[in-house]
């Protein structure tokens, strides 16, 4: 025999309740690694062999951190060592063994957890935008107006009252509403149930908000406090803005993370699913982002503008809320401060073709 090495560990007999001392022997013959397993008390004079097979024809457990490691003979006979070593010269070269090293802590184990944060990180920056983009792409209009449906009982069981506006109020603001959306070209008209809706709702005060389905809420606050035929066509466009842009379900189904877009994307969407797009309450726990505002400023001064009102309107909504309620800083909030948004809005009239 040749290139011949041992191991001490235990030996478990089939049929017996306790294990013995033993040594593995693994030597080569005839161009067939051989293993025996033999018994290792000092009180027998002559070996004892327990077991002996061809290397191939033994099962060698997979390794498992540092728990001891077991050769099993086909007729039941195990040896158990802990001589993680010596034993990794019998699967040396094996799946199990390179599985085993690359467990190991060490420069690859680093360079494996920096790539999966790396790869995390572009999942969540452009990723998650994509995979938002298809969800909406495949969402059913049943949902999309379920969404509004349940977002808006939530809206009056939690923070509104019916509307205290006079039927004159509502009807000014109808009509400004109806010429502003008659503005939007007809695909979009007919694509989506646009409505607009009147709440009482003192704790969010003069606001006006969209659901993705096309239903806008203005608050009493906002038609009573800012009766101005353009202000109110500006809001309008803004709140439209986001409808077509689907503002609202991007943030929603992005702010859900992967697990429930690939859910989503699979066709299963599950209880939890289930809950969100039946309750609305997800929903309303999101803020639309700078870029999203941006996007739906640029459109409302348009939209405004096509309609026949003067695009300056969303403008000075914005220079009167920042003479009642300061300019907070643009990195405290979601949303762009008010004076770059001013700004920015000066730049968009600039850009509009002459009438």
């Amino acid at each position: 025999m040749t290139a011949s090495f041992s191991l001490e560990g235990f030996v478990y007999l089939l049929g017996a309740s306790r294990r013995r001392d033993a040594r593995l022997e693994c030597a080569d013959h005839e161009g067939v690694t051989w293993v025996r397993v033999l018994n290792l008390s000092h009180d027998e004079e002559e070996e004892e062999e327990f077991a002996r097979s061809p290397l191939s024809e033994v099962h060698i457990d997979a390794a498992l951190g540092r728990t001891a490691r077991k050769l099993i003979f086909e007729d039941g006979t195990v040896f158990e060592t802990s001589d993680h070593a010596g034993f990794s010269q019998l699967d040396a070269g094996s799946r199990g063994a390179r599985l085993h090293q690359l467990e190991r802590f060490g420069p690859h184990l680093v360079a494996f957890s920096i790539a999966c944060l790396a790869a995390a990180y572009v999942l969540w920056r452009f990723g998650l935008d994509i995979l938002a983009a298809l969800a909406v792409a495949m969402t059913p209009s049943v949902v999309v107006e379920q969404i509004d449906r349940g977002t808006l009982q939530t809206i009056d069981y939690v923070m509104a009252d019916p509307t205290g506006l006079s039927q004159e109020a509502q009807t000014r603001a109808r009509m400004i509403y109806e010429q502003v959306i008659s503005a939007l070209p007809e695909q979009e008209r007919e694509g989506r149930k646009f409505t607009v809706l009147f709440r009482d709702m003192p704790s969010v005060g003069p606001n006006a908000f969209a659901l993705p389905g096309g239903t806008m809420v203005l608050t009493d606050d906002l038609v009573q406090n800012f009766a101005n035929d353009n202000l109110l066509a500006g809001i309008l466009g803004h709140e439209i803005g986001h409808v077509v842009g689907d503002h609202g379900l991007r943030r929603l189904y992005r702010s859900l993370g992967a697990y429930i877009l690939v859910a989503l994307l699979a066709g299963e969407t599950g209880p939890l699913m289930e809950d969100i797009l039946l309750e609305g309450n997800a929903l309303l726990s999101l803020s639309y982002s700078r870029k999203q505002e941006t996007a739906a400023d640029k459109f409302g001064v348009a939209l405004s503008y096509k309609a026949g009102f003067d695009p300056k309107g969303l403008k000075s909504f914005f220079e009167k809320i920042s003479e009642t309620t300061g300019d907070a800083p643009q990195w405290m909030s979601s949303h762009p401060s008010h004076g770059n948004r001013i700004e920015a809005i000066d730049g968009f009239i600039d850009a509009l073709p002459a009438r």
